[in-house]
């Protein structure tokens, strides 16, 4: 297996920034607390570099845009001007180009096969109640159920894949919550499933592909998008 240099480098690089900003050895006076979330959004910056997420990647610029609006001489721009351009560039960019996730295929057999870079992050979760919370990376969930309930998700600053297409629903309801900010999330659904959304949408896209058929088990997907995508994919 790799070994993953990014954190261990980032922390360390983080230390050293942290300590020379408070010591005025910068130009620029940094207080602790800008020095925190650019950390921060540059890491998120890096994690969406590696693998695509236009969405991290064009937000963590914009934020840090505003974070130096001063000393780059764009405050003129802040907030509201760099934050559309950013929804813009992001829907567009993600149209464009997908992120790095493991592909997909559905065999004949029902058998899932996956084409995956090893630093990947997959999982099965088998459980009628899934609560899910994706942060700072890409991710993939098969989910298995034989009752499934009720799904919450929550994906900041990340991508995420979660297929449904292996859960049965008995009492044909069943309800998905999504939480999207600052990131993708890609939700896989059965062609029986006869979706009602009831989404709330702060900047960010919501799309549906594919055609779900005439009858099938009723479900809702509630919550919200904020400066994020939200796909509904039928397969």
């Amino acid at each position: 297996m790799r070994k993953n240099w990014f954190w261990p480098i980032f922390l360390i690089a983080s230390a050293v920034i942290l300590i020379a900003s408070q010591l005025g050895l910068f130009s620029y006076h940094l207080s602790l607390l800008t020095v925190f979330f650019t950390l921060i959004l540059v890491a998120c910056l890096g994690s969406s570099l590696r693998y695509l997420n236009m969405s991290g990647i064009v937000f963590s610029v914009a934020f840090l845009a505003i974070i130096y609006a001063r000393p780059l001489g764009i405050t003129r721009l802040v907030p509201w001007t760099i934050l559309g351009a950013a929804l813009l560039l992001s829907i567009g960019l993600s149209m464009l180009i997908r992120p790095r996730y493991y592909r997909y295929h559905r065999s004949h057999y029902h058998h899932h096969e996956h084409h995956q870079d090893t630093e990947e992050n997959v999982g099965t979760i088998n459980d009628d109640h899934v609560n899910l919370d994706i942060s700072l990376g890409n991710s993939i969930r098969y989910i298995h159920s034989e009752h499934f309930k009720s799904a919450t998700l929550n994906v900041s600053m990340a991508g995420a894949k979660v297929y449904f297409d292996d859960v049965n629903i008995q009492d044909n309801q069943a309800t998905i919550s999504v939480d999207v900010s600052l990131g993708s999330l890609e939700l896989y659904l059965p062609k029986t499933w006869q979706v009602q959304e009831a989404i709330s949408n702060s900047m960010g896209h919501v799309s549906t592909e594919g055609t779900p058929l005439t009858a099938g088990p009723g479900v809702t997907i509630n919550g919200s998008v904020s400066l994020g995508e939200l796909r509904i994919i039928y397969i």
